[in-house]
């Protein structure tokens, strides 16, 4: 109720939370596309991508996920990542110096990969 008065009262809040609307949608329709339409490589190449984009671009990320989570977000199996991750690091598309620490080595493979959909 105080939202809707909010929202009615306040152009602003409208657009704010239509932009956030919006947003979340079309997060939620690429995130289908992802698991319905992807092989494997595309689909952690595409993740990869993303984490690097939200933390601005840098050539090291921390990732906060363990390996089974990221499978299980991808609608992949451990063993699948593991390898994909593993022939990345191998053709110098990536670096993996711990289990929770990528570096990027070469964006344009990555993304070459993750926008082959």
């Amino acid at each position: 109720m105080r939202l809707t008065q909010l929202i009615d009262q306040n152009p602003i809040v409208a657009r704010l939370l239509r932009d956030a609307m919006v947003r979340d949608l079309t997060y939620a329709h690429s995130r289908t596309l992802l698991l319905g339409r992807m092989t494997a490589p595309e689909r952690v190449a595409a993740f990869l991508l993303e984490m690097f984009e939200r933390r601005e671009r840098t050539k090291f990320l921390d990732v906060p996920m363990s390996r089974i989570d990221i499978a299980d977000y991808l609608g992949l199996t451990i063993e699948t990542v593991c390898r994909t991750l593993s022939a990345f690091r191998r053709d110098g598309m990536i670096a993996v110096p711990n289990p929770h620490r990528i570096g990027l080595l070469d964006r344009a493979a990555l993304e070459e990969i993750g926008e082959a959909q």
